[in-house]
């Protein structure tokens, strides 16, 4: 059966990271690696059009990173998007530094806020292209979407985003401002981890996923 409720993760993430949240008819899809794609987001964009390509009309859903190509796809393939949840999504120039965001989530590791098997994944995955790794850490943190923002208006794709009032990294006055960019429904999650929360809360992401 052809999946046509994709999940998109965030940067370095595994598929298998978001897999307790995600209801039934969701599908989590794996990025390709930071060494196949050298660290370059038009890469990534490109993969996500052969994705969905063929499938018929998808509903997207992504994490951060993972919310910024499931836009981009509905401004590249608006006949192929249904719908779009984009969830504490970038593409606007985020203000945390890198350095700030590394240490969050190192103590959110050592305080068990992530599976050590899904961490150890995401470790290796950096491990072997740390360059590129680095590169599309650069590029996500400064993207601007907002010329691909006002074209996604032009489209008839539904949309959402949800914020979290406890995200440092996408903080909810970002979330508001790309969801009045795109002319997008918004909700709010409170939930204590932050940026993380659809991995640390499934029941909020399965929440999200279901509205």
């Amino acid at each position: 059966m052809t999946e046509r409720s994709l999940f998109i993760p965030g940067w370095g993430a595994p598929a298998r990271l978001y897999a307790s949240g995600l209801p039934e008819e969701w599908h989590a899809l794996e990025l390709p690696s930071f060494r196949k794609t050298r660290g370059e987001l038009p890469a990534y964009r490109a993969w996500l059009a052969d994705e969905i390509s063929g499938r018929g009309p998808v509903a997207l859903a992504g994490h951060s990173m993972g919310a910024a190509l499931a836009l981009l796809a509905a401004v590249d393939r608006p006949d192929l998007v249904e719908r779009l949840i984009l969830l504490s999504p970038a593409g606007l120039p985020l203000t945390k530094p890198i350095p700030a965001s590394l240490f969050t989530w190192v103590r959110q590791v050592a305080t068990g806020r992530f599976p050590l098997g899904q961490v150890g994944r995401s470790v290796v995955r950096v491990g072997f292209a740390p360059r590129s790794a680095l590169r599309l850490g650069r590029f996500v943190h400064q993207l601007d979407l907002r010329p691909e923002l006002q074209e996604f208006r032009g489209t008839a794709v539904a949309s959402t985003v949800v914020g979290c009032t406890t995200d440092t990294m996408t903080p909810t006055s970002l979330c508001r401002e790309l969801a009045a960019l795109i002319g997008a429904d918004y909700g709010e999650v409170d939930a204590p981890d932050g940026h993380i929360w659809p991995v640390s809360h499934p029941d909020l992401l399965r929440a999200a996923l279901s509205r």
